[in-house]
Parts: C-alpha cells; sequence; structure tokens
C-alpha cells in the first residue's frame, strides 16, 4: 500500500549504506545483441547498482537473466521498502554523495525523485511499443515496469458474470448496499477517480458510494481472501490478486468493463548521477523488454507493457495511470476520504 503521508514527512537520518546490500559478481563478455557503444562502454563500468523495492524473489529472475546478458557486469542490489529508499537517496544527495545507478519503485516516491532533479532523461528503444499512455514519462525520466489496478471483484457463487456490476456506477444500485467492500484507506484509488472523472463529477460519486453503508477492511490482501470465502459479493480489489485466486480455483472474478481502472505504476529510472550510466541503461533495458516483462509477469505482477499483460490484448482496459501530482495533495485527499466514507468509525 502506497504510504500518502510519508512523501511530505520530514527526510530521516540514513541507515549505513551498505547494511543491505546484496553482491552478485560475474566475469566474461558483453553478448553482442545489446547496443554495440553502451554494451562496449558498460564492460568498463564493471558494475550496476539497483536499488529497488521490488521483493528479492521477484528480483531474482531478472537478475539472473542480467548476469547471463552481462557477465561483465557485477549487479549490487539495494532492497528496501520505497520509502526508505527515497529517504536514503535525499540524504545521500545532501551529503553529495551518489551511490545508485538505477532505481525502481512506486510513482510517489519516483516523483519526489523527479522535483530533486535526481533523475537522468533516458528513453529506452523498449519503450517504442507495447506501452500504454501514462506509462512512460512524456521527458524520458521513467518508465512503468509493473503497476497495480484497482477494480471490482466479486465472488462467483454470490454474483453470477451477468449479473456483476459493469461500471462503478453500477454500484450505487440498491441491491448492492452493504454489499460491497472497501480498504479503509484506499486514497488512492480516491484521489485518482476525483481526477479523472472531475471534481464536481466525482464527488457526488463518492457520497453516492458512502451512502451504499460500503464495509470498510484494513488490506487489499484482506479483502482478497474474505472476498474468496464469501464474507461479501464485491469489493474493491487488486486484479492481480483476484487472477492468482482465479488460478487457485478460488470462486472470484473481476469485473473488466469499468472506466476508468485505476492503475498505480512502479517504476524505473536512471540516476541523472550514475557511477555506471551505460550499465545503468543496460540494466533498464532488460526490464522494460519483452523478455524482462515476461519474467516479472511470471512471478504474478502486472507488467506494464500491454502487449504481455494477461487478458489486456484481446480486451484492452480502459486505464487510468495515477497521477504523481496527486500525491502532493495527500493531506486534502485524505481528509476528504474519511470525512465522505470514515465519519464516526
Amino acid at each position: 500500500m502506497l504510504d500518502w503521508h510519508a512523501m511530505s514527512n520530514p527526510i530521516a537520518r540514513s541507515a549505513p549504506l551498505f547494511a543491505a546490500l546484496f553482491f552478485f559478481a560475474q566475469a566474461g563478455t558483453v553478448l553482442a545483441q545489446a547496443p554495440a557503444r553502451t554494451a562496449d562502454a558498460a564492460g568498463g563500468e564493471r558494475e550496476v547498482v539497483w536499488y529497488t523495492a521490488m521483493n528479492t524473489p521477484d528480483a531474482a529472475p531478472l537478475r539472473k537473466r542480467f548476469r547471463e546478458k552481462y557477465p561483465d557486469l557485477n549487479l549490487t542490489i539495494l532492497r528496501q521498502p520505497g520509502e526508505k529508499i527515497r529517504t536514503r537517496i535525499l540524504t545521500e544527495m545532501r551529503a553529495g554523495r551518489f551511490f545508485w545507478d538505477v532505481v525502481s519503485f512506486n510513482h510517489l516516491d519516483m516523483d519526489a525523485l523527479a522535483r530533486e532533479g535526481l533523475l537522468a532523461a533516458y528513453a529506452s528503444p523498449e519503450t517504442r511499443s507495447g506501452f500504454p499512455g501514462g506509462a512512460v514519462d512524456p521527458e524520458g525520466r521513467w518508465a512503468a515496469i509493473y503497476v497495480r489496478q484497482y477494480v471490482i471483484g466479486y465472488n462467483t457463487r454470490s454474483v453470477p458474470q451477468s449479473d456483476a456490476p459493469k461500471s462503478w456506477e453500477d454500484l450505487l444500485a440498491p441491491k448492492w448496499k452493504e454489499k460491497f467492500a472497501m480498504d479503509e484507506s484506499d486514497v488512492e484509488w480516491y484521489a485518482a477517480m476525483l481526477d479523472y472523472l472531475g471534481g464536481d463529477k466525482g464527488a457526488a460519486f463518492m457520497r453516492s458510494l458512502a451512502r451504499q453503508n460500503p464495509q470498510f477492511r484494513r488490506g487489499h490482501s484482506l479483502l482478497a481472501k474474505l472476498l474468496v470465502a464469501g464474507d461479501f459479493p464485491l469489493a474493491l480489489v487488486h486484479a492481480a490478486e483476484m487472477d492468482e485466486a482465479r488460478r487457485a480455483g478460488a470462486p472470484v472474478d473481476w469485473v473488466k468493463t469499468l472506466d476508468p481502472v485505476i492503475t498505480s505504476p512502479s517504476q524505473v529510472a536512471v540516476s541523472a548521477k550514475a557511477p555506471h550510466p551505460n550499465g545503468a541503461r543496460l540494466l533498464v533495458d532488460l526490464l522494460l523488454s519483452a523478455e524482462g516483462q515476461a519474467l516479472i509477469r511470471d512471478r504474478g505482477r502486472v507488467p506494464a507493457r500491454n502487449d504481455l499483460a494477461r487478458g489486456r490484448a484481446s480486451s484492452p482496459l480502459k486505464e487510468h495511470y495515477v497521477s504523481p501530482r496527486l500525491a502532493r495533495d495527500a493531506d486534502r485527499y485524505e481528509k476528504e476520504f474519511r470525512e465522505i466514507f470514515l465519519r464516526g468509525r
């Protein structure tokens, strides 16, 4: 879950840089598939440093493939939660120290680095096709590698597909009163819906939804489990969790006709002060390539590429990417959300 309030908190003191670093060293020659000049120059750099919020099991196949493609390059990985990575990078910046080459974490933390001028403009050739609007920064500073999609999930034992809501507005029907569950911290979804619908229309929808008396729980994973168990027929959940549950045989599905599907990206970027800029570009290219995106998909995440995400090619979703600028008004959105949905709780 994204920590909206953390975006405006004072920067904490950074822990020692190499406390959480994992080192992976190899030797050999750079493969010819990479752009020649970049690959040759990267071979002389000998290393790439990647700060990432991606968990270690998900990063492992990507690390393995990078090692196979570029055995001249050591890959040094720092894995921490996004907020800690952001704090570390900003603390290092204030000390005039720049250790990292590539960073990948949520779009809110990435926006904090962009506003400090810490991101290089690198338009990876991998982003020329296959990525939807909103997934790639027009200025080339970042690109999405995987996404989290907010959708209406439903228990198919309680709700046949023919009776399931087809739109957000369908949730306002009398038959769904007190039958819909949400995370009590769904502020990101709330803010992005208002951004898409417009202030007046969005606020009217949210007030109407609140009058439906939705049930509230803490955490989307818990919501998904309770939906599978049949505790309620409908819930605001993440699409990937519904897909995973369905593959395991659970009686759930999700609505693919929503307009919009609020889409929250995790992004990758190259440091403007990268010690190893050529190696950094090679790593970013791998993460954004069809090969890298397939490895991400195989770990149960939703890749940013439209041509690889399950089901998207045959039935494109009406995605609306969460704008990083929304985090700059995080306190206002939090206050509104609580006043509309959680008053008296």
